[in-house]
């Protein structure tokens, strides 16, 4: 018969019976090859993250840097789109005062004068279903932030509603919510507005403001959404109906 080799563990005390722990060899070999096993994998693990964790590290820094770019870039886009949209505007009234009615001929030479090589750019959101109420003591816009194409493409944005007087001297702004305006209307302080996160669908939103008094009224309301970063991605204006103040009935009219 063969001979099992045993390997005996004993711990004695001053008193009482002493404790032994008997393993054989063949376990005690299998125990002490596993822990090898993994040491030798922690290490390996521990050298392959030092050495690895500052190139992941500079691809993540990269990448940030990337969107970053990327970002200033779009932001630089919306810029020139607004410069075209401002552009078209000047041309459109400049069109208006000589009796020229082709207003798409003029956009697209008002265009073409500052960015010749360049495709206009499309916003990922737009104003839809703009409608106003008014009551003896309220104005109230009601719209709809709605997705255009890709969901993704959009980061969401400030939003400010606007409501402008533009029949008196100088004209009077009413922001909501609050915040500084230029003499043209323009906020000052982009994220004062109301955060809209991204728009997957369409998201309904209402802005009201209080009257001062049954006589006070506006003529248009204008709104706009800022990019994250501040740049300007959508101003629309709609004319409001004076008829709508002087007979404050609180229906919903629709704005266009």
């Amino acid at each position: 018969m063969k001979v099992q080799r045993t390997y005996t563990l004993i711990i004695t005390r001053n008193f009482g019976h002493p404790i032994s722990l008997s393993v054989s060899a063949w376990r005690l070999y299998g125990v002490l090859a596993l822990a090898a096993i993994l040491l030798a994998a922690l290490t390996v693990l521990s050298v392959l993250s030092l050495t690895a964790y500052p190139r992941l590290r500079a691809l993540e820094q990269r990448h940030e840097q990337l969107l970053q770019e990327r970002e200033q870039l779009r932001e630089q886009l919306h810029s020139r789109n607004q410069e075209r949209y401002n552009s078209k505007e000047q041309a459109l009234l400049a069109g208006d005062s000589s009796g020229n009615s082709d207003d798409d001929e003029l956009g697209r030479l008002a265009g073409a004068a500052r960015y010749p090589s360049e495709e206009a750019y499309l916003p990922p959101i737009k104003f839809t279903s703009v409608a106003a109420r008014v009551g003896t003591s309220s104005v109230e816009v009601i719209f709809q932030l709605a997705r255009e194409g890709d969901a993704m493409r959009n980061r969401g944005g400030f939003l400010f509603a606007i409501f402008e007087n533009r029949d008196v001297e100088p004209a009077v702004f009413h922001a909501t919510p609050t915040v500084d305006t230029n003499d043209d209307g323009f906020p000052e302080a982009y994220k004062a507005g109301i955060r809209v996160t991204r728009v997957r669908s369409a998201i309904t939103i209402r802005r009201r403001i209080r009257r001062e008094s049954p006589e006070e009224y506006f003529t248009h309301v204008t709104l706009y959404l800022f990019s994250i970063r501040g740049g300007l991605m959508i101003r629309d204006r709609f004319e409001l109906d004076r008829e709508m103040f002087l007979n404050p009935d609180r229906q919903t009219h629709k704005l266009t």
